[in-house]
């Protein structure tokens, strides 16, 4: 029995576009050479990693990079209130093994959401202290306001949080993950997109070169956290200006769809 023939335009687009929403203030155009179009595949493709240090290297950068993409992604998308840098009190909790301070941190929150009703959304980056103990930074939602105390300068505070008090940005101890974990810090949110950015910082070489890469994960987040949506894909017919390009692909960024939505072929400018 013969085979289908396409033709290749059945297979690939053209100067092609993606069109990403983050947000309602956000979107992404994604602009490609050729894009091979869903469902079909080539015959033959593999994917090679070459042997040896310069193999291992670009496996470390591909990771370096799904994983804040991947972390800016969530962090745009989802609604955040606070900042947060969570430390572990070896009295209280296991600090050196993530596993096991993550399945307690959950179970913890899972029984704060049924005694006070509400549910603690996180997106949390593990960061080593130099004796190879765990603290976490991150953004959280949904944690009750009348469990959280500002700190003030008279507290026993490092200095650098008391700076942080007298530029006016309060700094809020979390009472009862105090009690039940360690030291805490929360901090109101002001720009969304700044913190987004400034999240992905925290996911380094470093971190991913360290035992986390085989024994723990590189962030961590709650379930049924929103991602960003394939909104429209298709032929562009004209080009744009881009905020980021390399040889694969340019890439723009908008804060509204209507004018992205009007680059691509058969839509109204």
């Amino acid at each position: 029995m013969k085979g289908f023939v396409y033709k290749e335009s059945d297979v690939y687009i053209q100067n092609a576009g993606i069109l990403r929403r983050y947000c309602d203030t956000q979107y992404k155009l994604i602009h490609m050479r050729v894009l091979r179009r869903s469902g079909f595949i080539q015959i033959g493709e593999s994917k090679r990693t070459a042997k040896g240090s310069a193999g291992n290297f670009d496996k470390l950068r591909e990771s370096l990079s799904r994983s804040r993409k991947t972390v800016y992604e969530l962090a745009i998308c989802n609604e955040w209130s606070y900042f947060v840098t969570l430390t572990i009190n070896a009295e209280k909790c296991e600090r050196y093994d993530l596993n096991i301070y993550m399945k307690a941190l959950s179970k913890w929150l899972n029984n704060l959401k049924c005694r006070k009703a509400t549910n603690v959304q996180y997106l949390l980056i593990p960061e080593p202290h130099k004796n190879d103990a765990w603290h976490m930074h991150g953004l959280m939602n949904g944690i009750p306001s009348d469990q959280l105390e500002a700190f003030s300068i008279r507290d026993n505070i490092p200095e650098r949080i008391k700076s942080l008090i007298r530029q006016g940005r309060p700094i809020y101890n979390w009472r009862p993950y105090y009690e039940r974990f360690g030291w805490v810090t929360v901090e109101a949110i002001r720009n969304k997109e700044r913190c987004a950015a400034y999240i992905t910082k925290y996911i380094t070489k470093d971190l991913l070169k360290s035992r986390i890469a085989l024994n723990h994960h590189v962030y961590y987040s709650s379930l049924g956290l929103r991602r960003s949506e394939i909104i429209q894909y298709g032929e562009l017919e004209r080009g744009f200006e881009p905020d980021y390009k390399n040889d694969y692909v340019r890439v723009k960024y908008f804060d509204n769809a209507e004018e992205p939505l009007s680059y691509f072929r058969g839509k109204e400018d």
